[in-house]
């Protein structure tokens, strides 16, 4: 940012010559040019973008209601579908699957600002489709990705490693190098499942990246108080499974 550039410059400047300063003149005239700088600075914070929001982003849909099902589905591929359009990635690393959460699809998207444009998705969506139908419910949590500057570090003996057979859409085997992965993180009990990347290795580190998402959550959670956590919408990102049917069902009381 070339702004902060500049301002860093003459803070520099600024500083040398209050060092060694004696004339009050000169003590005066810096102090006054220290107070000009003050309105730059906060229209520096205000070009600053909010937390994550640049950051490539990590999706989950789910329900939990086995009526609601179709829709989450629905979601889930209205949202890779308008991803795809607007020319980001979109990489599903489970589909539907049990071990993280009651019918949940999880998908990374791909782009700069794709957590920023998601965000706001994250709750409870509702289809009401006729009035002689129960309302369908369905969750969306919407996660940052977490970078290498997070330090969101997971040692090997923090994780329980395991490792299932995938099969094809007729129920045949793939091979034992192409196998679902599932991370088990110890000392909180966060689970991440991944699936369909090609091989052992890739569902590895797909389900690494999400484990990872799910404790830089965690972190903020943590740090933030409550309050704060209700007005973003969502607070669940470090939830899976039961955690998030339980707050689903706290909602509606």
């Amino acid at each position: 940012m070339a702004g902060l550039e500049e301002l860093d410059a003459e803070l520099t400047v600024l500083g040398e010559l209050l060092g060694p300063a004696e004339d009050d003149a000169l003590v005066s005239e810096c102090h006054a040019e220290l107070g000009a700088l003050a309105p730059r600075l906060s229209g520096l914070r205000a070009q600053v973008p909010p937390l994550h929001d640049e950051r490539e982003a990590i999706v989950v849909v789910g329900s939990d209601a086995q009526e609601a099902e179709s829709w989450a589905e629905e979601l889930a591929c209205r949202y890779a579908g308008r991803a795809e359009r607007g020319g980001r990635s979109v990489r599903v690393y489970t589909r539907g699957h049990s071990w993280f959460g009651p019918r949940a699809t999880v998908m990374r998207i791909g782009g700069a600002g794709a957590f920023g444009w998601l965000a706001a998705e994250a709750g409870v969506h509702r289809c009401d489709r006729a009035a002689d139908r129960p309302v369908l419910e369905a969750w969306v949590e919407v996660l940052p990705m977490a970078v290498s500057y997070d330090f969101v570090r997971i040692p090997d003996e923090e994780v329980r490693v395991e490792d299932f057979p995938e099969t094809w859409g007729c129920g045949a085997r793939l091979p034992d190098w192409n196998r679902s992965v599932r991370l088990t993180h110890l000392p909180t009990g966060l689970v991440a499942f991944c699936q369909g990347q090609g091989s052992t290795t890739r569902n590895r580190a797909g389900a690494m990246t999400l484990l990872q998402a799910l404790l830089l959550r965690l972190r903020h959670a943590a740090d933030d108080p409550p309050e704060e956590n209700r007005t973003q919408g969502s607070q669940a990102g470090n939830e899976t499974g039961e955690g998030m049917k339980r707050r689903l069902e706290s909602d509606q009381t």
